[in-house]
This record gives C-alpha cells, structure tokens and sequence, in this order.
C-alpha cells in the first residue's frame, strides 16, 4: 500500500452533484466512468490497498469498481466526495466465504459499525509507514491499529488470492533484474537509491504490488 495524491475532480462529477437529488446510487455510467478513470491514473492503476492491477474493462477479478474511504454505511454526506474515493479490485467479492474476499469487498461484510479503518489512511503516509512487509510476502504492522485494518478489514494476506505469493514474487523479480545487473558485486546505493526514486515518483502504470518493493529499498538504503 503506498499514499494516494489527489488530484483535481472530474468535471464531470462536479457537474452531477450540482444536479438535484444527485446521488451516488443513481450516478450515470459516463459520470461513473470518468471518475474510475482520473482514480486509476492517479493510482498508477493498482488497487488502493492489496495493489493488484485494475482495469476499466476486461476479466472481472481485475475490473475496477469505487470505493469509498469513509464508508457510504457511516457517512452519506462523502458519497459524491471526490476525496473520499478510491479506486480498488474486485476483491473477490462473490466468494462464498467472507474469509475469501479482500480490499473493500471484506470490509464491505462487516458488520456497519466495524467498516470504518482505526488508522490506515491512504492519503496520509504517516500512517502507511508503520506497514511491513515479511520475507514471505506478508504484510503486516506492529501498530495493532494498523494490522487490524490490514488483516480484519481489508484482509491483504488473503490466501485464497495468494495475495502474500504474489508480492513475493514481484519482489524476487526485482531482485533478479538487480542481480542480472550487478553479477557478482556489490549493488552501489546509488543504484537502489535511483530504483526508490522511479517507483515513488513515477506516473503511468505502476508495477503490481509496488509497496513491497519500496519498502525492500528503503530498508536496503537504510542498512548500507
């Protein structure tokens, strides 16, 4: 999970809310579009919280849908808020099991009074600091807070999405293409410096599960 920078709301959704009884329920396709779209780019097309790619359109598991941050059951006023929504996966939400569904869809199977995050907030990233990440590719917080909202409500090692496999092996990616890079020697800080600089202030596409690899260069950084 990496922090969210808002961008300008869509015209589109600005023109919508001015309408009477201008709901998020009755948004129209366009309206709903144009908004998943200025999300999507400023997300780098990954999923705000397990970081999956998410598209527009195509297989289902990786369509994207709007969620938002305060949940719609807690707050009805932030359901046409701009900066309340994020754009976010499937979450494998027709899963029988709560146990299987991740992301907003798991949240979205708590109880009301359970849905709203203790401290995660992905547009402050104070809060996302205090995310680690194992060498399995687990993800976890010794802030209790935090590992409640990574593990109960947005449940990011799920294992039926093999959510914990898949950032491992997007981390061992990297460190293959480094290896090919620097056989045999030393990898100069520079060099880790530069990847870190690329994945947090890239635009475009950003690379599934790109937090672990921040992470993992941050603490090489730190350690040389």
């Amino acid at each position: 999970m990496i922090q969210i920078k808002k961008g300008k709301e869509p015209r589109a959704l600005l023109e919508y809310r001015k309408q009477e009884f201008s709901s998020y329920k009755d948004m129209p396709s366009e309206v709903k579009r144009d908004v998943l779209s200025s999300l999507m780019l400023e997300q780098g097309h990954l999923c705000a919280y397990c970081m999956r790619r998410i598209e527009l359109n195509g297989k289902k598991e990786r369509r994207a849908t709007i969620e938002h941050c305060l949940p719609q059951a807690v707050s009805d006023v932030n359901r046409l808020n701009y900066k309340n929504m994020v754009a976010v996966c499937s979450g494998n939400r027709d899963a029988h099991l709560n146990k299987d569904k991740t992301c907003d869809a798991k949240r979205g199977s708590l109880p009301s009074e359970q849905q709203r995050m203790k401290k995660i907030d992905v547009f402050d990233g104070h809060t996302l600091d205090l995310i680690q990440y194992g060498s399995d590719g687990g993800i976890f917080s010794k802030d209790p807070d935090v590992d409640e909202d990574l593990n109960e409500r947005l449940n990011l090692n799920c294992e039926t999405l093999r959510l914990g496999d898949c950032r491992k092996q997007a981390l061992n990616a990297l460190q293959c293409n480094i290896s090919k890079k620097y056989p045999n020697k030393d990898v100069p800080q520079d060099y880790f410096q530069k990847l870190l600089d690329r994945y947090t202030t890239q635009t475009g596409k950003k690379p599934p599960y790109v937090g672990i690899l921040i992470y993992w260069l941050k603490k090489k950084i730190h350690r040389i």
